[in-house]
């Protein structure tokens, strides 16, 4: 007997969302298709009027039309035939000027180039949401890293117990053996921290499978939880206590004494861990190690968005020293290393980078990320992320691997580098071609095989980007 439950249709499953986005992203217009919009709206009317001029000019004064065409012919490699009937001239070039100028290339510049880079990002495992995010992507100056599930691997583990020593008052590392997690800490640790989903809880909620009764549990975004606790122990006074387990910073807003806490802390955050304390009515019991491994491409991403003249950031919550471990890890400068951040001011911090002229892109992937990702220019989420950080994300990569992030990022300035080129050659031959074809030089035939060639040059530019390689 095999029971299921639906739990998205057909219209709402991964794979119809990622054959919307492409599509999405293959009709959509970017704001640089919108310039060339506006360019070829004043260029209709005016290639209309050469055309008339031209007409005019050759119907009208023949005479004058012929000389001018034959001292610049002259200069030119070719010889065209001229009519000698003043009519036939003036229609036959006002055509000509009208087959030349057809705007079919830049028309074609930029939705060629999105569709030929969002197929080839797709093929790589990057999702784009839209033209605007690909063209936005290629624009961006600094890049934002958030640490937990992204640059580390987020499966942290607990490395190291901190407990008071009765004879020295510190706190002092002792073995994680099976027999102490089902210590009194380590069972009150573990009960607080077995109802949350954040990856540091679930390490700490595996060290005792022993239940503690709380109540009023409750957890506070970016700091730890909280419930209240009857617990009979000897270093409990009160039958019913406030219990605290998260973030040095908070317990110490909280007023917790952390006096004999300071080595131990200091040893294990300069090792890259996250130090959490665990309170009971503002005394410190114990604290926890937890060591999250740094993903193994990590500093080789980093290294390729130097490369590529990108400044990147590391924004945590966790403390300083453990915030300079990893970014020594990784390569990235201090000066560049923000710690201690709650995930409200993450997207603050977005703006303040924002404010002094980069353009910013955030990589994240939890609930916590979802307002940076939004106030990013380009919001880039791995395959783990959160619903809500992938709906505020530009730009979704399907592996989980950040290797993904420069290659996305180089992919989108080289489609940028393409519509850009596709406008000049576009431009550049209608400017090259309409006065030849008002001065007699190319018949209609002529003119129209030279626009079917622009539009060949501008699609198979295009289509350069499926064979694109990263040069990092």
């Amino acid at each position: 007997r095999l029971v299921m439950r639906v739990t998205a249709t057909g219209e709402e499953t991964a794979l119809a969302h990622i054959i919307a986005a492409v599509q999405r992203a293959q009709s959509s217009r970017a704001s640089i298709q919108r310039l060339g919009d506006r360019v070829s709206n004043v260029f209709v009317p005016i290639v209309v009027g050469i055309a008339i001029l031209a007409g005019l000019w050759w119907g009208l004064a023949p005479e004058s039309a012929q000389q001018v065409h034959g001292w610049i012919a002259q200069f030119l490699p070719w010889h065209a035939q001229v009519f000698d009937n003043p009519l036939a001239a003036a229609f036959i070039t006002a055509a000509a000027v009208l087959i030349i100028a057809c705007p079919c290339a830049m028309g074609l510049a930029t939705p060629a180039a999105i569709m030929a880079g969002a197929n080839a990002a797709s093929r790589r495992g990057i999702l784009i949401r839209d033209g605007v995010a690909l063209e936005k992507a290629g624009e961006v100056t600094a890049v934002i890293f958030d640490k937990t599930g992204t640059l580390t691997m987020g499966k942290p583990e607990v490395a190291a117990i901190g407990a008071p020593n009765s004879s020295s008052a510190c706190f002092e590392s002792v073995a994680i053996r099976a027999d102490q997690k089902i210590g009194a800490p380590h069972a009150l640790a573990a009960t607080l921290a077995r109802h949350s989903t954040h990856p540091i809880s679930q390490a700490v909620a595996k060290l005792s499978a022993v239940d503690v009764q709380i109540s009023d549990w409750q957890e506070i975004r970016g700091s730890g939880v909280s419930a209240n606790i009857q617990y009979p122990t000897s270093n409990i006074q009160h039958p019913t206590s406030k219990a605290q387990l998260g973030a040095l910073r908070w317990l110490k807003e909280s007023g917790v004494d952390f006096s004999g806490a300071e080595k131990f802390v200091a040893e294990w955050s300069g090792q890259g861990a996250t130090i959490v304390g665990l309170a009971v009515e503002k005394s410190l019991l114990g604290l926890f190690a937890v060591k999250d491994t740094v993903k193994p491409g990590a500093a080789k991403v980093i290294e390729q968005l130097h490369r590529q003249r990108l400044k990147s950031f590391l924004v945590t919550g966790d403390n300083s020293l453990t915030a300079m471990s990893i970014a020594k890890q990784l390569g990235l400068k201090p000066e560049n290393v923000f710690a201690e951040v709650r995930p409200e001011q993450k997207a603050e911090f977005v703006k303040k980078l924002q404010q002094q002229g980069e353009r910013v892109a955030f990589v994240g992937d939890g609930i916590n990320d979802a307002p940076a990702l939004e106030q990013a220019d380009l919001g880039i989420a791995v395959s783990r992320a959160s619903d809500v950080a992938r709906e505020s994300a530009d730009i979704i990569l399907l592996k989980s691997e950040i290797e993904a992030v420069p290659e996305s990022l180089g992919l989108a300035r080289a489609t940028l580098r393409t519509i850009k080129q596709n406008l000049f050659w576009a431009f550049f031959y209608n400017a090259l071609g309409v006065p030849l074809a008002a001065l007699g030089f190319m018949s209609p035939i002529l003119c129209a095989a030279a626009m079917g060639v622009s539009d060949i040059v501008v699609i198979g530019n295009a289509l350069r980007l499926s064979r694109w390689r990263s040069s990092d």
